[in-house]
């Protein structure tokens, strides 16, 4: 089953089996797999956090991405993604923009290498919705010569939503939309259908998580007439208290409604998951079946951000 992942964030890659890896390598990342390992299980919203909060040395260094990021594209060809958007922090751009342009087309040029014509990946930016209107400002004005040179597909506006609107960003956002980029914002997750609401008057293209979207009847109706696309994260709402029970996850009512979503890891590191066990999800408990898989990849391709598809992914899209 070829499938597509839409939401999973760099930072929330990593796993005690990489860090261990890297050791093996030679390499000496400020994170040992032992300190890892002591932050799970990441079982609500605070453990998640401190789970972070240990990664975070990592952070800032392409020296420590590129391995770990090496390490998951291998898995993701072995579990048949054929594309795969990655966000990236803003913190990992250099602040000079033709340094930046700089490193992000040797980033890129690596990455070709690592697809081997077998994936095709592409880098989104993020940014936290704490940060003041004038942040995503300046931040555009960074993104722009990166996304003109194919650099970046994407932006996303992420992180803790109770007191954090995302409507403030409005204008940043619809200039980068405007100029090509695709725009996602994670809304629902830990708040409820006012933050999706809020989120909307920003025009994005896709949607983070959504579980809210399901608690509103007029809301739901919105999405569903909109055609806006719900990146959904099972078992990620579970390990950070977004939903009780797994099988209360309204994947199951998006499915039966035939919305336009995808399933995606999120941070597979953090969650112990991957794309092949979200999809077993799917199918064990929630009776998915192929024609269902089936929509999902072409509703995922369909919501990509970035028009040219190669390789394996042109094929996917070629059946469709």
């Amino acid at each position: 089953m070829k499938k597509v992942e839409l939401h999973c964030h760099i930072d929330g890659i990593v796993d005690a089996e990489m860090l261990r890896a890297m050791a093996a390598w030679g390499l000496e990342p400020p994170v040992s797999a032992e300190q890892l390992e002591a932050a799970y299980p990441v079982d609500g919203f605070d453990a998640f956090v401190r789970w972070e909060e240990v990664q975070s040395p990592l952070e800032g260094g392409w020296e420590w991405f590129k391995p770990i990021l090496a390490m998951h594209i291998e898995r993701l060809k072995a579990q048949d993604v054929v594309y795969a958007e990655i966000a990236i922090g803003s913190s990992e751009l250099p602040r000079d923009q033709s340094e930046a342009v700089e490193r992000m087309q040797e980033v890129r040029q690596w990455l070709n290498q690592e697809e081997a014509g077998r994936i095709q990946v592409e880098l989104l930016v993020a940014f936290s919705r704490h940060r003041p209107p004038e942040f995503a400002e300046q931040l555009a004005e960074r993104l722009l010569p990166l996304h003109e040179a194919g650099l970046i597909a994407g932006v996303v506006v992420a992180g803790p939503e109770r007191g954090n609107p995302a409507s403030p960003f409005r204008r940043a956002l619809e200039r980068m939309r405007d100029a090509g980029l695709g725009i996602e914002i994670h809304a629902g997750e830990w708040a409820g259908p006012e933050s999706v609401w809020d989120a909307l008057e920003c025009s994005p293209h896709r949607i983070g998580h959504g579980v809210a979207v399901f608690d509103d009847p007029r809301l739901l109706e919105q999405v569903q007439k909109s055609g806006i696309h719900i990146e959904m994260c099972p078992t990620s709402n579970l390990k950070t208290g977004s939903i009780d029970r797994i099988d209360a996850h309204p994947v199951r009512i998006a499915n039966e409604l035939q919305l336009s979503f995808s399933v995606n890891t999120d941070d597979p590191g953090a969650f112990e998951c991957s794309m092949e066990s979200e999809f077993d999800l799917l199918r064990d408990l929630f009776g998915f079946d192929d024609a269902a898989f089936e929509r999902i990849a072409r509703n995922a391709l369909a919501a990509r951000f970035q028009p040219e598809l190669r390789g394996p992914a042109a094929e996917l899209a070629s059946r469709f």
